[in-house]
């Protein structure tokens, strides 16, 4: 059930089958609830940010349904709560940093839920409590999805994110199709058409200087700025935040633009929804390349990924690339 691939983290779903008779004796004779709606059980790993929750939590759930053929937006997702929390899980911060990463979370669960389900995400308790009535009623599922944990962006390799480089990074090879109809999937279920754009565009994630992770910051992105608008005479926006920002406006204006350059980290994971033939440039301040093994798989657009130590790059090589991904856009739109 959850993610990681780390066997300290694992947790089995082992379900147990048993006869009409010893059904009978667990539950009574109780009139059974039938639930038609496809479920989905499985553990949390980091609900806190916007990059886990779409690559841990929504993405392999749409990757497990896919598998099945069974996507439906009316699906109803049950999160189960463990003992021991898994550390960084949403219940880990809470237990061990305090009320306000709850809150964290729970915007989170809100904002993004229905990108991928009609319905609000609820826990076993709550859900069994909630669905069994004051009579407290048995509940039988029509079909359960479990075991998507193996499904997260980063499998069961075990990679921490890029971050250990002595095991192999290749587990999204094959799954191309599948990491591009999940954008498509998304974007229909907000309301989004999916239109190549007519002409170029950038789009700059400038990482606040006071970012409570300081060490991911980018410097000297507004020059480049300036220099894109004004050497290649096109339009660049600039995001130190994307916090206050509709999720439908963000994943709106990414589909729209055709270059994408950021640091690594959450705010990095909207370019999932970047348009065919559009470039991604990461710059990587840190000595692994985080979440590389992700995006380099992204079958609809380039990626270039650049070290800039202490988070200073060359601007010149950046430019040019600029430039490069321009043009192969402009070939997207003509074999279109």
């Amino acid at each position: 059930l959850a993610p990681l691939g780390e066997d300290t983290a694992e947790q089995k779903f082992i379900p147990e089958i048993i006869n009409q008779r010893d059904f009978i004796k667990e539950v009574g004779t109780d009139e059974v609830i039938y639930l038609s709606n496809i479920h989905i059980l499985y553990v949390s790993y980091n609900a806190e940010n916007f990059g886990h929750f779409l690559s841990d939590e929504l993405f392999p759930a749409y990757s497990m349904l896919e598998a099945f053929d069974e996507l439906d937006y009316n699906v109803q997702m049950i999160r189960h709560e463990l003992k021991e929390p898994l550390q960084w899980s949403c219940d880990y911060q809470l237990k061990n940093w305090g009320p306000v990463q709850g809150k964290k979370c729970m915007f989170r669960y809100k904002q993004l839920s229905h990108l991928f389900t009609a319905n609000e995400v609820i826990t076993v308790k709550n859900y069994t409590r909630d669905m069994g009535g004051r009579n407290h009623h048995p509940i039988c599922f029509r079909k359960v999805a479990a075991g998507m944990g193996m499904l997260a962006d980063h499998c069961e390799d075990g990679i921490g994110h890029g971050r250990k480089s002595n095991t192999r990074h290749d587990c999204n090879q094959g799954r191309q199709a599948t990491l591009y109809n999940f954008r498509r999937y998304v974007m229909h279920n907000i309301g989004i058409r999916d239109v190549l754009p007519k002409k170029n565009r950038v789009i700059i994630w400038d990482r606040d200087v006071k970012d409570y992770k300081a060490e991911r910051k980018i410097f000297g992105l507004s020059k480049l700025k300036k220099r894109i608008e004004e050497s290649l005479n096109i339009e660049v926006m600039l995001f130190v935040t994307w916090h206050g920002k509709p999720i439908k406006y963000q994943i709106k204006e990414m589909s729209r633009s055709t270059i994408f350059i950021t640091g690594p980290g959450s705010g990095s994971f909207i370019s999932w929804f970047l348009p065919r033939g559009s470039t991604q440039i990461r710059l990587y301040p840190e000595w692994f390349k985080m979440e590389w093994f992700l995006f380099n798989y992204m079958p609809h657009m380039h990626v270039e990924h650049i070290n800039c130590k202490g988070g200073h790059f060359d601007e010149d090589v950046v430019f040019e690339l600029v430039k490069m991904g321009m043009h192969r856009y402009d070939h997207t739109l003509e074999s279109h």
